[in-house]
């Protein structure tokens, strides 16, 4: 699983999680934490439009419940939200129609003070920021086909004075794979292997070597076998190409491709 922790604060010294500055539109790079804080390919910055500059104190934490995973600096610190009207945007990038989770976190401890959260276009939440030290506003969206994905915040209705933004974690979901259980394709033999988080259940194999010659489960390949529930495949690796791209055997390195 990927996690990635976005702390919107004056400054973080944690290296699990992405630092978003105040009075700056500079785009940050969002480790994944669950990866040994390795850059995860995903990044945010806030776009240039309306960039915050003030950031009040005295969030509450230690944090519990929905929030547990807020770390006690970024409840007790965040970004100013000043307006009922105008969005501070959040511009998130990552792989192209990509379906995540994004929970979203404001503390602040003065009564009355509430913030509303949008992801894209999801319906927007607003979060009781008084004292909250374990709710938060969650959100199930999608990147769209270029990576792209916006998370904002403003003054939720009927909320006096300002409020605050302090923390974002999002979970995309794990894409599809495939595991082989002996990467040797000798002619003949028997190819086992495993998939997993694919949307339906695919029904193509396809070999493709160090020179683009390919074979399939279209053409070649005769007996692909797919078990949807246990997630396995199986085929026979043909004595001879006579098909297709390639006229021989596959050379070099092959890679396998289920769709």
């Amino acid at each position: 699983m990927t996690t990635l922790l976005i702390d919107l604060t004056r400054t973080t010294t944690n290296s699990s999680w992405a630092g978003v500055p105040l009075n700056s539109s500079d785009v940050v790079t969002i480790p994944d934490s669950d990866a040994d804080d390795a850059d995860s390919g995903w990044t945010i910055a806030y776009d240039a439009s309306n960039v915050p500059t003030a950031g009040p104190i005295d969030g509450s934490s230690p944090t519990s419940g929905d929030a547990s995973w807020v770390s006690d600096a970024a409840a007790e610190y965040s970004h100013r939200v000043d307006s009922d009207t105008d969005w501070n945007t959040l511009n998130v990038t990552g792989p192209p129609n990509t379906a995540f989770v994004a929970d979203c976190f404001s503390s602040y401890n003065i009564s009355g003070r509430t913030t509303q959260w949008q992801v894209n276009t999801e319906t927007a939440i607003d979060l009781d920021a008084f004292e909250n030290d374990s709710e938060t506003a969650t959100f199930n969206s999608t990147t769209d086909g270029s990576g792209n994905a916006t998370i904002r915040y403003r003054l939720a209705d009927g909320s006096t004075g300002f409020s605050s933004a302090n923390a974002i974690r999002i979970i995309p979901e794990a894409g599809p794979s495939v595991t082989l259980d002996d990467s040797a394709f000798e002619p003949g033999k028997a190819i086992t292997g495993t998939y997993a988080n694919y949307t339906s259940a695919p029904t193509v194999v396809t070999l493709t070597d160090s020179e683009d010659n390919a074979i399939s489960s279209a053409s070649e390949i005769t007996d692909l076998v797919i078990d949807d529930v246990a997630g396995t495949y199986a085929f026979t690796m043909p004595d001879r190409i006579t098909t297709g791209t390639g006229t021989t055997l596959l050379r070099g390195p092959v890679t396998l491709e289920l769709t």
